[in-house]
This record gives C-alpha cells, sequence and structure tokens, in this order.
C-alpha cells in the first residue's frame, strides 16, 4: 500500500476578488519518490514518457501544483495526494479529478529547467494562465514569425530587448492558457500592448494584454523576474472587477 504526505513548501499566492493563486518552487529535484504522490493514474501516464528530462519536468509540475492545491483547496486539505489525480484535456489543459468528481475550478501548470510553478482559481467563469520562461535570445525570425508588428516595434535595440522578447512570448503563452486554447491558437491572435518595468502591485510588474477577437473579455496580466527567468501571469473573463488585487505568500 503507498501513502504520502507533502512536506512544507512555500506558496506564493495572488489572491483577487476570486480566488486566484500563483505558486512557484525552484528545485532540483521533486524531493519525494513518485509512488508518495503520484496516484495511480499520474503513474501510469509517467510510464509511458520515455524520455528522461520529460520524466523529470513533468513530475516537479505535478509536484509543484498539488503542493499548491494541497494548501489552497479546502476539499482536499489534510487528504493524501495520491487519491486525487492532475489529468489534461485534449488540448493539454490541466484539471483535478477526486475519485470520478472534477474538481470546479482553473489550474494552470509550466515548468522548465529544473522549476516549476503553477496557479489555480476556484472562481468559475475564469481563464488562467501561467508561464515560466528563461530569459535567453529569440532570434529576429522567431519575433518575425510570432509577433505582431505592433510587439515587434515594442523590442527596441538594447540590453532590456532580449528579455523583453522573452517576456512577450510567455505573456502570449500565458494568454493562450488562460484562452484554453495552447498553442492550438496562432500566437498573433493575442497581443502584449504594453510592459512595466517597475513594481505596480505587490511585487508585480503590469502588463497591458488584449485578444481582438475577444473583446467581451477583460484582462489581468503580470510578470515577474525570477533569476535567470521570469513569470508571467494572466487572468481574464467576463465584466471581472481586478481592482482590488492582492498578492499574498503562503507558507505550508
Amino acid at each position: 500500500m503507498r501513502s504520502g504526505t507533502l512536506p512544507a513548501a512555500h506558496i506564493h499566492a495572488i489572491i483577487m476578488p476570486v480566488l486566484v493563486e500563483i505558486a512557484w518552487m525552484r528545485c532540483d529535484s521533486v524531493g519525494a519518490p513518485p509512488e508518495d504522490f503520484l496516484s495511480d493514474a499520474e503513474l501510469q501516464k509517467l510510464a509511458q514518457m520515455r524520455f528522461l528530462r520529460r520524466r523529470e519536468e513533468w513530475l516537479l509540475g505535478r509536484w509543484t501544483a498539488k503542493r499548491l492545491l494541497a494548501a489552497a483547496v479546502p476539499a482536499l486539505a489534510g487528504t493524501l495526494p495520491i487519491k486525487w489525480t492532475i489529468s489534461n484535456e485534449a488540448d493539454g489543459q490541466p484539471y483535478v479529478l477526486i475519485g470520478d468528481q472534477r474538481l470546479a475550478g482553473c489550474l494552470s501548470i509550466s515548468h522548465r529547467g529544473g522549476q516549476a510553478v503553477c496557479a489555480w482559481t476556484s472562481a468559475q467563469g475564469v481563464g488562467l494562465g501561467i508561464d515560466l520562461e528563461r530569459i535567453e535570445p529569440r532570434s529576429p525570425a522567431f519575433v518575425s514569425d510570432y509577433f505582431t508588428a505592433a510587439e515587434q516595434k515594442t523590442l527596441i535595440a538594447g540590453a532590456a530587448r532580449e528579455r523583453d522578447a522573452v517576456l512577450v512570448w510567455s505573456a502570449k503563452e500565458a494568454m493562450l492558457k488562460a484562452l484554453g486554447k495552447g498553442l492550438r491558437l496562432d500566437t498573433r491572435a493575442v497581443e502584449v500592448v504594453r510592459i512595466a518595468i517597475q513594481e505596480e502591485s505587490d511585487g508585480w510588474r503590469g502588463l497591458t494584454v488584449r485578444c481582438p477577437s475577444r473583446p467581451d473579455l477583460d484582462w489581468w496580466a503580470g510578470w515577474t523576474p525570477a533569476g535567470e527567468f521570469l513569470i508571467t501571469l494572466t487572468v481574464c473573463g467576463q465584466a471581472l472587477n481586478f481592482s482590488s488585487l492582492h498578492v499574498q505568500e503562503l507558507r505550508v
């Protein structure tokens, strides 16, 4: 019989009028064997992964998400993480199953380079997307292929160009996740209009974003540096009020 509990972790959360939490963790390993926190269904999925790097990143993403969910979702408090499953829609969007019941809410996960981030909201009718990217050069061809003409003009020459190119790309990925589309949708269908350099709200720096094909959606977007990485978070929905955005760090 397998059993397991989740150790203490630092969980960083964004709490809005409807609960929106963001968590990130930096580590080289998940800190526990898969048998201690993966459900049978998750272990089966892990066994199907052929490449070591993919296995390690997937494990880290699940580890981070389960630690956040255990702290943020009352229905999961005190339950063994092997008793519930993080599964994926056909488009890759993750969701949580407790037995055969789907947990109401929206989950987003990103992992890269030995780090993982995840975000969760229990609100209905809210789209949520988070992305983690390493700050590294993006070629002119990449920018031309994936950025709108307006976005390309915002990438001024200089030291910030490399970071801003990664930031625009990361925000696009987060927006497409929030829309439930992922990279199946043309990245030029969403646009970053403005990048704030200074902190605007509880350590987060603002982004102004839009999706011209969905004028009915309100957006909140932010980014934060994380060493050699950066993290972007986007939230969208109809008639949302983001004026009371509040950032809170949870420790469990």
